[in-house]
């Protein structure tokens, strides 16, 4: 009986997934070597492509970078959502759960400028900012749910809406970062204290159900 051969040719489909990841992956990289101001010569480059070949992908280096954004807070967010998860099993284990994960957050000082161009790009352009402020509400809304099950496995109610203290919990993040000079590669970010502290102070002030 033949054997049927084993197919190796990727379809248009496939080749063009597998573009437009290498891009971002590309992208990835420039933005922890240059940072924002990583150029769509040297992306498409480093991908082994041509600025056309990122172009036919991303209309825009914003909207690249935009995705990348995501990407980065998708994984974020899943990793709280785990964590609460995981520690809903005990009485008070949300919290217990987020103070280990705020010790060990890492510097995500190239992550925090990108975020902050991307916003001054949404004021200036106003069809980019139909995209930023998407993923911004998303981002928000979620971290928002997240504080929320927080208060709730701890018996309080928040001191103010959920989706505002995830506003300003952000807002810290990324203004500590940009105050700080780069830190050791993988070094715990001082921002992740801060954000504990701040935390705390709001539960402790905030009345049991």
């Amino acid at each position: 009986m033949a054997v049927a051969k084993r197919r190796t040719r990727l379809n248009r489909e496939e080749s063009q997934a597998l573009t437009r990841e290498r891009l971002l992956e590309s992208a990835r990289q420039e933005i922890a070597r240059c940072g924002a101001g990583a150029s769509v010569r040297d992306i498409a480059e480093a991908a082994g492509y041509t600025q056309g070949a990122l172009y036919a992908h991303f209309q825009s280096k914003e909207l690249l970078f935009l995705e990348l954004l995501r990407r980065h807070m998708a994984r974020e967010a899943q990793e709280l959502r785990t964590l609460l998860h995981q520690a809903e099993v005990r009485p008070g284990g949300a919290l217990e759960a987020l103070d280990g994960w705020l010790d060990a957050m890492n510097s995500d000082r190239d992550w925090s400028l990108l975020s902050m161009e991307l916003q001054l790009h949404a004021r200036r352009d106003k069809a980019f900012a139909t995209h930023y402020d998407r993923l911004f509400a998303e981002h928000r809304s979620v971290m928002g749910s997240l504080v929320e099950r927080l208060f709730a496995d701890l018996g309080r109610a928040p001191p103010a809406p959920p989706l505002d203290i995830a506003s300003a919990l952000m807002a810290l993040a990324h203004g500590m970062v940009l105050q700080r000079r780069p830190t050791t590669q993988g070094a715990p970010d001082p921002s992740g204290a801060m954000i504990k502290l701040l935390l705390k102070g709001l539960i402790e002030m905030s009345p049991r159900k």
